[in-house]
């Protein structure tokens, strides 16, 4: 009797690994739910800044463009060749029956940076610049460098800023392009259509 009376104290050596195993994998899979949970905030995060830049720098060219005189559009070259610079100057009213322009402006595509920049007398003295965004992509969503109209929308090549002219709308489309989580691009492009002034 006094053998069943002794008990056994603590656990053996295979009880405390299939604790520990347990214990890891528990932990384990806390750890890859936080971090799959975290890649995915991360990204949406990413996504919505980019959208939001995106529409802010389109907000930004189209109230420029609103206030330009159409006949000061520059170049005037229509529909279907697309420019990534554009020079305006804004109609400020009339005076005297004649119409005011504003300074010269322009709004110009700098590849070399990925930058939309927006000018106020261009290559004259007392110029002023402003960067208005980053991340731009050096081809439109779609397309390719080939001579042909990958994405289908009448343009062939067209950069990640692109304005066409026909009569007094511009049509502007532009591409903004960053890492995103897990070394994924982002990529989004919109387009807008601006009525400019007809003064």
């Amino acid at each position: 009797m006094a053998a069943h009376a002794r008990r056994r104290g603590g656990f053996t050596l295979l009880e405390t690994l299939i604790a520990l195993t347990v214990v890891g994998l528990v932990l384990g899979n806390i750890v890859m739910v936080t971090r799959s949970t975290s890649d995915a905030y991360d990204e949406e995060m990413s996504k919505a800044s980019l959208e939001l830049q995106l529409d802010q720098t389109l907000d930004r060219i189209a109230l420029a463009l609103m206030a330009a005189s159409a006949s000061s559009l520059q170049p005037l070259v229509a529909t279907p060749a697309f420019h990534s610079t554009l020079s305006y100057s804004q109609s400020l009213g009339v005076q005297d029956g004649v119409v005011v322009h504003g300074a010269p402006e322009r709004i110009s595509l700098r590849i070399e940076n990925g930058e939309v920049v927006w000018i106020e007398r261009p290559d004259e003295p007392g110029e002023r610049m402003a960067t208005w965004t980053r991340s731009v992509r050096e081809l439109l969503e779609g397309e390719l460098p080939n001579g042909i109209d990958d994405n289908h929308n009448g343009l062939v090549d067209e950069s990640g800023l692109a304005f066409v002219i026909d009569a007094g709308l511009v049509r502007v489309l532009l591409t903004l392009e960053r890492e995103g989580a897990g070394d994924r691009r982002l990529t989004y492009t919109r387009e807008s259509l601006v009525r400019c002034r007809n003064s």
